[in-house]
């Protein structure tokens, strides 16, 4: 599309995500939070974007629990989104001594360590906490870090949205096809690929469980890392009572137990159950608002025995 062809609508979006990353940076980070409890009410009664995906995604992952339950925790996830964006659209614009003030802890030796051997590093993520926080972090630190991201319709935000997170030395890496000898390469050079893995990967994913419930899942990170034998470190950048948020890396770990067994699969379920098990910790702090579950899987999928892959964290 031609850049004096762009819809109205583009320009007005692009002019109001520009001035509201400067308005949010003069905010304190409490002032936000005031704010997202408001917004987080808004959303949840008055424009409820994707309420019902949010229950219904509950009430599969948590079928025990009431229908009170469900709408509370949907409520609290509105919220808890809503002081993620706003967090999002400010933290770009701040110092690296406003930064820190947001983190009340984080474990970067396990970082470290990873990187020593040489190998690249593979970085798995949840859409769960705040993950562009973690990115920024750990830009700002230093470490040579690129995230695969798609391009946005609205190319406009687009571009002001790579800007924002490319600032502190985050490189942004196309998803599709293209972009998968960059990976490669990236990963050559022992540096730290950057990956949300839990969206719906439709019919090229293979079958995992996440929440019981049979789920189309990348495969993309496993077959990275095996490449060149890099390990694959677990984050996670979930917000505290205290409001700040804590980034903790864990790594995986990649032995396989004996028996003819798909590494692919074995280590995804394995790092799928890590998630979910932090996530039953802490529910409204994941993001609901995804058709997680969109693909149905084919019947020899459902066929099988629930059993044949690790089933805990």
């Amino acid at each position: 599309m031609n850049q004096n062809n762009y819809p109205i609508q583009y320009y007005l979006e692009y002019f109001c995500l520009f001035w509201l990353k400067k308005i949010l940076a003069g905010m304190t980070h409490s002032e936000r939070y005031w704010l997202a409890n408001i917004l987080g009410w808004v959303g949840y009664y008055l424009i409820p974007y994707r309420k019902k995906v949010i229950l219904t995604n509950l009430q599969k992952a948590f079928p025990g629990q009431s229908g009170s339950w469900h709408r509370q925790v949907a409520r609290k996830t509105y919220r808890h989104f809503a002081a993620v964006y706003l967090d999002i659209c400010s933290i770009y614009e701040l110092s690296d001594a406003r930064f820190e003030q947001l983190l009340s802890s984080v474990n970067p030796e396990v970082v470290d360590e990873a990187l020593a051997e040489q190998r690249g590093l593979v970085m798995v993520l949840f859409h769960f906490g705040n993950w562009e926080i973690m990115a920024d972090w750990l830009a700002r630190a230093g470490y040579p870090v690129a995230a695969v991201a798609a391009h946005l319709k609205n190319r406009l935000v687009d571009r002001i949205i790579l800007q924002m997170r490319s600032r502190h030395g985050l490189q942004i890496i196309p998803k599709g096809k293209r972009g998968n000898m960059r990976l490669l390469r990236y990963l050559k050079d022992n540096h730290i690929l950057y990956l949300l893995v839990d969206q719906d990967a439709r019919r090229n994913g293979i079958w995992i469980r996440f929440f019981n419930q049979w789920s189309s899942t990348f495969r993309g990170p496993i077959l990275l890392a095996s490449h060149r034998q890099s390990p694959i470190i677990l984050a996670t950048c979930l917000q505290e009572s205290s409001r700040q948020y804590s980034i903790h890396f864990e790594r995986l770990d990649t032995n396989l137990p004996p028996g003819n067994i798909s590494a692919v699969h074995y280590l995804t379920q394995k790092y799928t159950n890590y998630f979910e098990y932090l996530i039953r910790q802490h529910p409204e702090q994941y993001y609901w608002f995804h058709r997680r579950w969109k693909t149905k899987p084919p019947k020899e999928v459902l066929d099988q025995k629930l059993d044949i892959l690790p089933c805990s964290h």
